[in-house]
């Protein structure tokens, strides 16, 4: 799946994010058929998008939070979070799309 700034994805329930100290660490869960073999850390703009990956937020939204949120230019923010997205995709973290 190519991502778009139109789709509004949800986070995978074969996934849990998790804080932990000043960490965010992306888990799969073993009983929901997700394998194991790796825990995701997350960097401050990575755990920004996901805590945000809701199913009814749209990526221009998300988007534009990150432009406020980090004072990043809008190419910019455009590239982290299609780019994130995709890596999330590719690990099975995310469902979707739906048209927010």
């Amino acid at each position: 799946m190519k991502a778009s700034l139109g789709q509004a994805l949800a986070r995978s329930d074969r996934m849990v994010g998790r804080r932990i100290a000043s960490e965010y660490v992306l888990v799969p869960l073993v009983g929901r058929g997700a394998d194991i073999d790796a825990i995701f850390n997350l960097n401050r703009v990575g755990a920004f998008i996901w805590e945000r990956l809701d199913g009814r937020t749209g990526g221009s939204a998300i988007v534009e939070a990150l432009m406020e949120h980090f004072t990043v230019d809008r190419e910019t923010a455009e590239r982290d979070y299609l780019r994130f997205v995709e890596q999330l995709t590719s690990i099975g973290a995310l469902t979707g799309p739906t048209k927010p």
